[in-house]
């Protein structure tokens, strides 16, 4: 069905300081909550997918981009430790029965826990966070979980001043639970996300049960049972979190790789999430969670990489290990189209944001990914690429990444920022063309003075 949707061209300066025309048309294969569609247009207005079809008709103006491409609702990592990202790759060397045990290591302590704890204090957390931003959106992501405001400092400051914390943000990638820019108004976020969540104190506790019960909590993400399927310690955890009444809906439970079939009835029927992280899992415990249990009893998960240091790099490559272990199963457990769901709408959903992103839909907003068109169906595609084949990825509307050449015409104007990634040249859509050098020129000493060196941007393999 045709849509005449000619309405008057306006201008937005985007939060990331870009003046750029408000209407675009993109145009590809357009993966839609019902399925791919060939030849199709996405025409984003105003932040929002305005329309979606093979014959629209678009208003006077707008700009057409033929990408040639895949188009996909951005990813959703749910499970990852932001700052940290910027540390190169670690193993211990030998497999944890809980994860107590591996950050007790000397090792760790040297490599990860000490160097860190450092280039926070000298002020260098937010250079990590704009670093760690474009590792997010190098792997295909628009929305990330896991930054702790505390780790946002600046040089000759403990801590970012709270005014001063918006600046420390590059403004690509939603930070979720910290400045998703979905919420007007002064409203507060509305996802928590606990690393230790059975150390909370009685009051904390209670907040976070208030605040789901009511929906001023959409979502509140807890690492548990996070070690081998048979360590009693990583077992227990489970009870634990039971017995504090923290089994409501909207919360996830990250890992789960002591979780018992018993345990996912439980959630079930509680309507408790599972967010997997197999690559993480199987590098430090030697296995991961039993998804095939968890699918069987029906509870609803999604996928992300935990961090770069064990896990991956991004949500494109943890969705290629994925994949990878997936062919290994029989049966396999998942599609490629469970994977894809597991990285956009089952996160968005379990992320307490699936009525704005997660899916290509009007009227939700334009976080979009581009991926360069190769072999196989538009779900094979996504879970065997490589961050060479990213052609752009979009917040907003607005075009913070992508293959230069792609970005310029998108722009009107060239990106910035430009670096190699995987072999490809590829622009950054920082405010200023100053921030990315900067940003790497700051953190390769401040972290090269504790005996690390700062990671790359992504795993091309």
């Amino acid at each position: 069905m045709r849509r005449n949707l000619c309405r008057a061209a306006t201008v937005l300066l985007f939060a990331v300081g870009i003046c750029q025309a408000q209407r675009i048309a993109l145009r590809g294969t357009v993966v839609t909550p019902s399925g791919p569609v060939d030849h199709a247009t996405v025409l984003i207005e105003g932040g929002k997918i305005a329309a979606i079809g093979t014959d629209l008709i678009l208003p006077a103006g707008t700009k057409v981009i033929e990408t040639g491409g895949i188009v996909y609702p951005g990813l959703i990592d749910l499970h990852d430790h932001v700052t940290w990202n910027v540390l190169s790759r670690w193993s211990s060397g030998t497999k944890s029965g809980a994860r107590y045990d591996w950050q007790q290591l000397p090792e760790y302590q040297m490599a990860l826990n000490v160097p860190h704890e450092k280039f926070v204090a000298e002020g260098h957390g937010c250079a990590a966070e704009r670093y760690a931003e474009v590792k997010a959106i190098a792997g295909g992501a628009t929305s990330q979980a896991g930054l702790y405001v505390a780790d946002l400092t600046l040089p000759g400051q403990s801590a970012a001043p709270v005014a001063m914390q918006q600046e420390c943000l590059g403004g690509l990638v939603r930070e979720l639970g910290v400045a998703s820019r979905l919420y007007t108004g002064g409203a507060a976020e509305k996802l928590r996300y606990e690393v230790f969540p059975l150390a909370l104190d009685p009051a904390h506790t209670a907040t976070l049960i208030n605040g789901l019960r009511d929906h001023n909590i959409n979502a509140a993400m807890f690492h548990i049972a996070e070690g081998a399927a048979d360590n009693a310690s990583a077992r227990r955890e489970f009870a634990m979190l039971q017995a504090r009444g923290l089994l409501l809906p909207g919360v996830s439970i990250i890992h789960g790789v002591a979780l018992s079939k018993e345990n996912f009835a439980v959630m079930a029927k509680t309507g408790v999430g599972l967010v997997w992280s197999p690559h993480s899992n199987f590098e430090l415990y030697g296995s991961t969670a039993d998804v095939a249990g968890a699918k069987e009893a029906g509870v609803k998960m999604a996928i992300a990489p935990d961090w770069s240091l064990t896990g991956s790099d991004g949500m494109l490559q943890e969705l290629k290990y994925a994949a990878v272990w997936n062919a290994t199963q029989s049966p396999e457990p998942f599609t490629d189209r469970d994977l894809f769901e597991m990285a956009t709408q089952n996160a968005a959903d379990l992320g307490g944001i699936a009525d704005q992103t997660g899916k290509l839909a009007v009227g939700m907003r334009a976080d979009i990914l581009v991926l360069k068109a190769g072999g196989g169906d538009a779900y094979s595609q996504l879970v065997h690429s490589s961050p060479a084949d990213v052609e752009m990825v979009i917040v907003d509307g607005v075009a913070v990444y992508g293959d230069a050449k792609l970005m310029q015409q998108v722009r009107g104007t060239a990106a910035p920022s430009l670096v190699m990634v995987c072999g490809e040249q590829k622009g950054i859509g920082f405010a200023s063309a100053a921030t990315w050098p900067a940003t790497v020129s700051e953190l390769t000493p401040a972290l090269a003075r504790w005996g690390a060196a700062l990671s790359p941007l992504a795993d091309c393999h």
